[in-house]
């Protein structure tokens, strides 16, 4: 009996699950740290006008739509590459 490993399929779904759930926890922590850090930064720095906040939650939108065209184009590198090996 041979010992015969995981196939390319099944390693890029488990790696797939892995992305997509470290993504949804890196959504929640962002948006709770940019919420309380720029409150933290509002009052610190006695703006007030909830300018820090804003601008922290901006700034965790951006960075979770970088992540994910990061990951897309990922992917997309990827199965070319696989096609090309195939070939």
């Amino acid at each position: 009996m041979t010992k015969q490993g995981p196939d390319k399929e099944h390693m890029r779904m488990l790696e797939a699950l892995a992305v997509v759930s470290s993504l949804a926890f890196m959504a929640v922590f962002d948006f709770l740290l940019a919420y309380f850090g720029g409150n933290w930064l509002d009052a610190y720095l006695q703006t007030g006008s909830h300018l820090m906040r804003s601008i922290c939650i901006a700034l965790a939108v951006i960075s979770l739509c970088m992540t994910y065209y990061n990951l897309i184009q990922k992917s997309i590198l990827s199965r070319e590459q696989d096609e090309k090996d195939e070939q």
